[in-house]
């Protein structure tokens, strides 16, 4: 089956997901809150995470169907989109942080000093050189595409940059998106789950520690689920990234390695999305071909 000129179904994907942003940035602004100890914007923030699973099934059926294709996703476009909408979820993060409660609140966003930031950015370097020495072991394209698709399936097989101006533009994107990421599931989600043990949960002598690490694993698990769309084995290891994120934040009082981290992560595979898939895809060869 021939993939459409407009890949109209995956511009409605996106479409759903901005709007569900930009509605939680007006509701945020408004500043309409529930009753109870959680902010509507909380909710939302939740909602569009799990709003992610069924979305990304029906993203996966239409790549199988043929129906999108690298060949038609409007990359720079998908860049633009997908910036404005975790700008929006930024806002929002931000006004949902202002109810949270120490450790997820603004102190969060304090420079780590001491021996906690010499620990924390020397993990960050650590895993971070790891990742690079691993990427060489991968010498072909051939393998690091197996990589790709290993991990991502077929998420990053459709937004990988083809050229040098699209591989700016991801970067620039992903530099914005992975700092939202870390405001949204490090900060202001977890802050959230802390305010439902206060309505009950956990009234041992050790609530107050131990609801600060269950809400940031519980974030995590969130944040591996927001990753549906690049498959079953991608929100199995992003879980596990979302783990090592919060780990970093709690243990340095501050977001900022965890942010570090992901800038870099992502850089990195930029990087390599762009070394194996640069230039023209197979998929818009065979629809050279056909026309």
């Amino acid at each position: 089956m021939s993939a459409p000129s407009k890949p109209a179904q995956w511009l409605l994907f996106l479409a759903c997901a901005i709007g569900g942003g930009l509605l939680g940035a007006a509701v945020a602004r408004w500043g309409l809150r529930s009753d109870g100890p959680l902010s509507i914007g909380w909710l939302l923030l939740v909602i569009f995470t799990l709003a992610m699973l069924p979305l990304g099934r029906w993203q996966r059926r239409m790549v199988r169907e043929g129906k999108v294709s690298s060949a038609t996703v409007p990359r720079p476009a998908l860049y633009l989109q997908t910036t404005l909408m975790w700008l929006g979820l930024l806002v929002l993060g931000f006004w949902v942080l202002r109810g949270n409660a120490a450790p997820f609140d603004r102190s969060a966003f304090a420079w780590p000093t001491g021996a906690a930031a010499f620990i924390a950015f020397g993990v960050v370097g650590a895993i971070i050189a790891g990742l690079a020495y691993w990427a060489r072991l991968l010498p072909t394209s051939r393998r690091r595409r197996a990589w790709l698709r290993a991990v991502y399936r077929h998420g990053v097989s459709l937004i990988a940059p083809r050229t040098l101006r699209e591989l700016t533009q991801f970067r620039a994107m992903v530099c914005l998106t992975s700092t939202a990421e870390e405001v949204v599931y490090r900060v202001a989600i977890p802050g959230g789950f802390v305010a439902l043990w206060g309505l009950g949960w956990g009234r041992d002598a050790d609530a107050g520690a131990m609801s600060a690490w269950v809400a940031a694993a519980l974030a995590a698990a969130l944040f591996g689920m927001a990753h549906a769309w690049q498959g079953w084995f991608a929100v199995l290891w992003t879980t596990a990234f979302g783990l090592i994120a919060a780990a970093l934040t709690l243990g340095s009082g501050s977001v900022w390695p965890a942010v570090a981290l992901h800038i870099a992560w992502n850089l990195m595979v930029a990087g390599i999305a762009y070394t194996v898939y640069r230039g023209p895809s197979p998929d818009g060869r065979r629809a050279a071909q056909r026309s």
